[in-house]
């Protein structure tokens, strides 16, 4: 079993309770959705303990119950203080097992088969993989730089590509894209414990990117960028021969080089929202924030819960697909929170996290626009 190899970590939850105080914080929306121990990271751990023991035994109940974790890292977050025990790698390890045993819950089936046969996530042909790059902007052949907007960006998200690619081609930035040779990240399948089908698309972009003569990897998706940037490498067991780089950070560097010189917006008040995958995987809290206060005139509020205590918007560890309804009301809390301060847009930097945040907002009629970061710096370049 691969939670073996955090045998020593699962035996060292001393059951302090830290993580389930994520939750008395309402920062744990596993245990928001579930109510019960096995679904807080200490109950994992004993979870993972019997496994280990053989006092238990995978079963679809068991998965449907590993299911509800967001992967948000919430938990692993508290747990620094104490046992430093990664939570959320165990946690992905036993999907993984459940997998390796013959168990594989239905609800997750189409979508694997979906970026197992056609390279992404909506069943969608690669000739599409294109089509948001409009005669208004320039892409290279080849560059330094391959923007990587991922499936949800390329598919339904469209204008998020654009716009960054239009930052860029007014900052005067060589950049490339692999168009329809792009396939999707691997994310979800890596959320499933695909690990095999998950190394065989790491080793596909790998190569196409390495082609293109790329040395800098450039997303707007937190989920592709903790894909690319992280689990390529465990996956892979190698440095990659590229960087990889997140918008806000490269958007960050334009503005404080004086690349590109924000003006004055045509939002009022905003606040922002932190994907789980670029804040607490990779601590990315200031770069965003360090954009927005370069903005003039720019009324920027924090939400309560914000940093390595935000929420999660209810789209990550495929969640939404398993327990659908659970995760739009975790979405909905979020929502709430935002409305809350008054703001009239919520800025954020993820796809996933403007697709479940506006599913949110409408199911609970907020009104409140739900935008890219890119969105945000390119209207104040405009203006």
């Amino acid at each position: 079993m691969l939670i073996e190899d955090y045998k020593e970590q699962i035996y060292n939850c001393g059951r302090c309770g830290y993580c389930i105080g994520a939750y008395l914080n309402h920062t744990c929306p596993s245990r928001f959705i579930a109510g019960f121990e096995s679904s807080t990271g200490r109950g994992r751990m004993l979870i993972a303990q019997a496994l280990l023991e053989g006092k238990l035994e995978y079963s679809e109940n068991l998965v449907f119950m590993l299911y509800t974790c967001f992967l948000c890292g919430a938990c692993s977050t508290k747990c620094e203080l104490a046992a430093k025990i990664k939570i959320v790698e165990i946690t992905k390890a036993m999907r993984s097992d459940s997998l390796n045993s013959g168990i594989q819950l239905e609800k997750l089936v189409p979508g694997a088969k979906a970026i197992i046969e056609h390279h992404n996530i909506y069943n969608e042909p690669s000739e599409k993989r294109t089509a948001f790059l409009t005669s208004d902007i320039k892409i290279s052949e080849k560059a330094s730089l391959l923007y990587f907007p991922g499936c949800v960006i390329t598919f339904r998200y469209s204008n998020i590509a654009r716009n960054a690619l239009k930052i860029l081609n007014m900052a005067n930035i060589d950049v490339t894209v692999l168009g329809e040779e792009e396939w999707c990240c691997g994310n979800p399948l890596y959320f499933m414990g695909m690990t095999e089908a998950a190394k065989k698309i790491a080793q596909h972009n790998v190569e196409k990117i390495r082609e293109k003569g790329a040395k800098t990897v450039l997303t707007s998706c937190a989920g592709c960028y903790r894909a690319i940037n992280q689990d390529y490498k465990k996956i892979l067991g190698q440095p990659l021969p590229f960087n990889v780089v997140h918008i806000t950070q490269f958007l960050d560097k334009l503005v404080n080089e004086g690349s590109i010189i924000l003006r004055k917006s045509s939002l009022k008040k905003i606040t922002y929202h932190d994907p789980c995958e670029i804040g607490r995987y990779f601590k990315i809290y200031e770069e965003p924030r360090r954009i927005i206060q370069n903005v003039p005139n720019l009324d920027f509020v924090e939400m309560p819960k914000h940093g390595d205590n935000s929420w999660c918007c209810g789209g990550g560890g495929s969640v939404n697909i398993v327990h659908t309804y659970q995760a739009l009301k975790v979405g909905e809390l979020r929502i709430i929170e935002a409305k809350e301060t008054g703001a009239k847009t919520l800025v954020t930097a993820c796809p996933s996290c403007v697709q479940m945040l506006e599913l949110a907002s409408k199911r609970k009629r907020t009104g409140m626009k739900i935008i890219d970061i890119s969105e945000l710096v390119l209207d104040a370049l405009r203006t």
